[in-house]
């Protein structure tokens, strides 16, 4: 019987403390890459992406931003700063910028690269720019400005 118990305890403990909480949900953009190969960015950028990986992945995997569809410069900076009001996320007003920084910056060199590499994916891109609520329904899909 105290076996049983003992298990059972181990069981509810390890589903307590998992990686994986019952109120960060999963995304389409969590199942893709989860770093970024950064060592031909300016050397800023560089530094930047540490601290975006050091915070960032205090509430969610990185492979979530690092996937997502948003690319414009106001709706990172609208994130992140949504990020850094979380409780847990321990992001400064200095760590804030260059979070946003680096994205931004990501978003206009390596986005803007794979759309190139892609054009059928340009013409896509054009037509969902069209569409008022193309923006934000990818930004929901990708899970960015989600709980986490």
């Amino acid at each position: 019987m105290n076996k049983i118990l003992i298990v059972a305890a181990a069981m509810t403990a390890l589903l307590w403390t998992g990686s994986a909480r019952a109120d960060d949900p999963t995304y389409a953009a969590d199942n893709g890459p989860d770093s970024i190969d950064v060592s031909k960015y300016p050397k800023e950028q560089q530094q930047n992406y540490q601290v975006f990986a050091d915070k960032c992945s205090r509430c969610h995997t990185l492979a979530r931003p690092i996937n997502t569809n948003v690319a414009s410069p106001e709706d990172w900076k609208a994130t992140v700063e949504k990020m850094r009001r979380k409780p847990r996320s321990g992001i400064s007003d200095d760590a804030q910028k260059e979070i946003a920084d680096f994205l931004v910056y990501d978003a206009a060199a390596r986005k803007k690269t794979a759309a190139v590499a892609k054009p059928d994916q340009k013409a896509a891109a054009s037509t969902s720019a069209a569409q008022p609520n193309a923006k934000s329904a990818s930004a929901a899909e990708a899970g960015v400005g989600a709980k986490n």
